[in-house]
């Protein structure tokens, strides 16, 4: 009797429904693209990138400068000068004025412009930073790319759960059921003690099997809610996810974001070439100035104007540009190397995805039929077994295979599923399929 209080107590607090917040697949997705740290993170590297695009640009632009200075001094030069600028020399005739001058100061206001006007290294550059934020952009696409289809396996994950969950619990009655009807026959003395012991043995190894099932599902919903980038708790789907939601037009591999981040990337390191070799070049520049000379306070009294042109050209630098030009020409052929790597690599992963999702369908369809045969083969058996015309033993196989046939019809569903999901993801659509007219620009 006690055993079977605890057997009852055991299988109460394991059906006990724990409560979580149910979710469609579209709100995982959603909430996983926006609430991912690694998401958020690849969009911060793009918003740094898109900074450095315009910190480039901004050395193009004029540059307008406002500059104080105080100067205080004997020495016969800088209080010549001093007074000159300050419009207040008087003339000598004799040198111990010049010579021996008294102590002077001096506050120099000078508003400054300054303009590049041609420098290739700089343009290039510029065009460099933009390569480089329009690869960050396509970064960051491809980490919501992958913040989805986590999303998303964590989603199946929790269905196939509860698939198996819900086939555990089946199994649970349906083991009950065969030690009544095995302590039954011992009772009417048509059965045997040892029967009714192998059906306790198996009612008991079908309760651990139950038991690690319920284990699993806590697990599931909890790493759904990480997916979604939720810090803790559990969260249930709202309805299990079909094959037909991705029976549509597979894109294909070109619409990938990570190799639109590393075709970016492997143009950035030719403009870094380019800029490379223009350091040959010789650069050109004006400044303009407004300055002011007091000797009591900053003010722009004793006012004056420049204007001035430059022309750079550096006709040897000690090989430096030489060195800059061999590195840049080699990370530019790395970079195509490694755009040439993953595009073939990722052809390969969307041609096993579409191979995969042919087997998973043969599989899925091979695993229905085994269900119905071996439910239909159960049925039987167990009323020749009730009938006392089938020993138990072979009753105990065929509820074997059956929840075999089960177990392999869940784990088939799940990567019937799961395999034409990977479609879309290795073909770069994935988001653009769950999330339509969502999708961040590129």
């Amino acid at each position: 009797m006690m055993r079977y209080l605890i057997s009852l107590l055991l299988i109460a607090l394991l059906a006990s429904p724990v409560w979580a917040q149910e979710v469609s697949l579209t709100t995982a997705v959603r909430s996983a693209v926006d609430k991912r740290p690694f998401v958020k993170a690849a969009e911060a590297q793009a918003a740094s990138a898109e900074a450095a695009a315009g910190e480039a640009l901004a050395d193009y632009l004029p540059q307008l400068t406002l500059q104080e200075t105080y100067l205080r001094s004997n020495e016969p030069g800088s209080s010549l000068f001093m007074s000159l600028n300050q419009e207040q020399l008087e003339l000598s005739s004799t040198a111990d004025p010049y010579n021996y001058p008294p102590v002077r100061s001096d506050f120099e206001t000078r508003l400054q412009l300054d303009q590049r006007l041609f420098d290739m290294r700089l343009a290039y550059a510029i065009s460099q930073a933009r390569s480089g934020a329009a690869a960050a952009r396509a970064g960051a696409a491809w980490s919501r790319e992958e913040a989805a289809f986590s999303a998303f396996g964590a989603y199946l994950g929790v269905q196939r759960s509860q698939a198996v969950h819900a086939w555990a619990e089946s199994s649970l009655e349906e083991a009950g059921e065969l030690l009544r009807l095995a302590e039954l026959r011992q009772r009417n003395g048509i059965g045997l003690k040892s029967d009714t012991l192998r059906a306790r043995v198996y009612e008991s190894e079908v309760k651990r099997r139950y038991l690690r099932a319920t284990n699993d599902l806590t697990l599931a919903r909890r790493r759904l809610a990480l997916a979604m980038g939720e810090q803790g708790g559990e969260i249930d789907i709202k309805a299990p996810l079909t094959a037909e939601l991705f029976e549509c037009e597979t894109p294909g591999k070109g619409q990938r974001a990570d190799l639109q981040a590393l075709s970016l990337q492997s143009r950035a390191a030719r403009q870094q070439l380019s800029s490379a070799r223009a350091g040959w070049l010789p650069n050109l520049g004006v400044s303009a100035s407004y300055s002011g000379h007091d000797p009591d306070q900053p003010s722009f009294e004793a006012d004056s104007w420049m204007l001035s042109g430059r022309l750079s050209w550096t006709l040897f630098d000690g090989m430096r540009r030489e060195r800059s030009q061999q590195r840049a020409a080699a990370e530019s052929r790395a970079a195509d190397q490694v755009l040439q790597e993953a595009s073939r690599e990722a052809e390969l992963a969307l041609q096993e995805a579409l191979l995969r999702a042919e087997e998973a369908q043969l599989q899925y369809t091979t695993a229905q039929r085994a269900v119905a045969e071996a439910e239909e083969s159960h049925h039987l058996l167990a009323g020749r077994y009730a009938a006392g015309l089938s020993d138990l033993s072979d009753l105990l196989g065929v509820q074997s295979a059956l929840d075999r046939a089960r177990a392999d019809l869940v784990d088939a569903e799940a990567a019937l599923v799961q395999a034409r999901g990977n479609i879309h993801f290795q073909g770069g659509g994935f988001v653009a399929l769950l999330l339509p007219g969502e999708v961040k620009e590129k």
